[in-house]
């Protein structure tokens, strides 16, 4: 355990001004990229939006000692989203499979989502007529 010399609303308080800064700064920096670029870039922005989230909004829910650590960072905002990006690093191949079995036996994509009218599937099988 840390060693604190701050009081719990300090360190919160600290954080959330670097925090604030710091996400100040990220949006600027993304703003001044092209548009496919930060298209491409969607997840990583989520990702520091989430944990800017998490730490301003719910960081009575952590640790105080968590928090002060993170304090030691320049930039503790790109130190939490790029180890949250790295956990969220799974394989998801399965679940994607199964929500693809799931759109084909659940009709209710049929009635929820336009069908295409020039898509014509080939018969494969006896014909019904």
């Amino acid at each position: 355990m840390l060693q604190t010399s701050k009081t719990a609303d300090e360190v919160r308080e600290a954080l959330g001004r670097k925090l604030k800064d710091r996400w100040s700064e990220y949006s600027a920096e993304m703003l001044r990229r092209s548009p496919a670029e930060i298209f491409e870039r969607a997840d990583e922005i989520a990702a520091a939006r989430f944990c800017c989230d998490q730490l301003m909004e719910s960081s009575i829910s952590y640790p105080v000692e968590y928090l002060e650590y993170l304090l030691r960072f320049e930039d503790p905002l790109s130190v939490v989203r790029d180890q949250w990006a790295s956990a969220q690093n799974v394989d998801y191949s399965d679940e994607f499979e199964h929500a693809l079995w799931m759109i084909q036996n659940d009709s209710t994509s049929e009635l929820d989502y336009p069908l295409d009218p020039e898509w014509k599937p080939e018969q494969t099988g006896p014909s019904l007529c």
